[in-house]
């Protein structure tokens, strides 16, 4: 959806009264803020990249673990994250918990060659 920024399936993947919470603090909670973030982000923010690296399953709920990159005006940020997803019965997404960590590695205890 971000790399092409088609959201016409929105309502079709979350329910109504969906809670999103963005891995830096802001929290939507239902879909019609979540459109009116996607249609205030989608002229400020490209996303370039958002690569899935893992999926965990549980019956309502997946695990994902993934990288993201997208340029603002002051230039590309590229993080990695995890999200929590829980899904309704009617396997609608009703509840997005998002986590992230710098993408850049440090070894400090490795000896340097």
């Amino acid at each position: 959806m971000w790399l092409t920024k088609d959201f016409s399936d929105l309502d079709d993947l979350f329910a109504s009264q969906c809670v999103y919470e963005e891995c830096y603090g802001p929290t939507y909670s239902n879909l019609a803020e979540i459109k009116r973030w996607i249609s205030d982000m989608v002229y400020r923010q490209t996303v370039s990249a958002w690569t899935i690296h893992e999926y965990f399953h549980a019956p309502h709920d997946t695990t994902v673990t993934w990288t993201f990159t997208s340029s603002e005006g002051d230039g590309f940020h590229t993080f990695d994250g995890v999200s929590i997803i829980h899904f309704t019965d009617s396997r609608r997404i009703d509840h997005v918990r998002e986590f992230e960590s710098t993408h850049e590695r440090t070894y400090p205890y490795q000896e340097t060659q």
